[in-house]
């Protein structure tokens, strides 16, 4: 029997908004799609298409890859091999939840390929292994804005308006660690996050950065142009993207779909099959 792919589906998140830190974030339309095919030869492929593709590892070091193997051996299973495909429309390493993404993605496509029954608990619990921002991991399971109560600290997810878009200033490359490595900035992120306009909802660092995210009422071109200008002071090139809030989260994106499902046993000792290109 040839061995079954699944592909996961995972949305682009943010959070920081106002300054607060792992309290909310919001799932956003940018989406990681990964095709996972498993091999039983113990190898790992990967293929990106996408977005800041140099930042993406090609080998088992890559986060999905091993957040779908540290889910497995956490269960007591062996991971054999899989080759990934990956196609991702999330800017990487700017704050924008991609590693988020990728962490989910991994522990989906074993929850899915293996038949796991993980529950959200457990999946939660198996991902702050991976990535620390439990915000943006909430929001990209469960789509819309996700805040976290101040009482209990349980995050609440709640449904977006449509018509709602944030407006994103992304530096490139040149950016540093700060915070104990965590957060990340660049020269003239200060004086952008200090920009003031008519209209202008929110000014905020997106996640860790050093990306800029921008709400705003009404027109964003001048409060865009003022952003890229603090970076263009200090020679820092700056690329812009709009994306509109989605209330579809990996949870809803990822239903369990029982023909797609392949348990081990039946693929173990098949050969692999070539990987395809990702249907998106």
């Amino acid at each position: 029997m040839t061995p079954r792919s699944v592909l996961i589906r995972v949305p682009a998140s943010v959070g920081g908004f106002g300054g607060a830190t792992d309290a909310a974030a919001l799932a956003l339309d940018a989406t990681l799609n990964v095709k996972v095919t498993p091999r039983r030869d113990g190898e790992v492929m990967v293929r990106y298409f996408g977005n800041h593709g140099e930042r993406v590892p090609r080998d088992a070091s890559n986060l999905t890859v091993r957040a779908m193997e540290g889910t497995l051996r956490h269960l007591g299973l062996e991971f054999t091999g899989a080759d990934f495909e990956m196609y991702s429309s999330v800017p990487v390493g700017v704050g924008l939840g991609s590693s988020a993404a990728a962490v989910l993605a991994g522990i989906v496509a074993a929850d899915r390929l293996y038949r796991l029954a993980l529950d959200e608990k457990t999946l939660f619990d198996l991902a702050s292994k991976f990535e620390s921002r439990a915000d943006n991991l909430r929001a990209a399971w469960f789509g819309g804005l996700v805040t976290q109560g101040e009482e209990d600290g349980t995050y609440r997810p709640a449904p977006v308006p449509p018509d709602c878009t944030l407006q994103v200033v992304i530096p490139r490359g040149g950016f540093r660690s700060v915070d104990a490595g965590r957060l990340k900035s660049v020269p003239g992120l200060d004086e952008a996050l200090q920009v003031s306009a008519p209209g202008l909802l929110a000014v905020f660092r997106c996640g860790s950065g050093p990306a800029v995210g921008l709400l705003a009422d009404g027109g964003h071109a001048d409060v865009i142009s003022s952003v890229k200008r603090c970076f263009a002071r200090y020679g820092v090139a700056t690329t812009t993207a709009e994306f509109t809030p989605t209330n579809s989260g990996a949870r809803e994106l990822n239903g369990l779909s029982p023909e797609a499902l392949t348990p081990a046993a039946q693929w173990v000792n098949e050969t692999p099959h070539p990987v395809s290109l990702i249907p998106v």
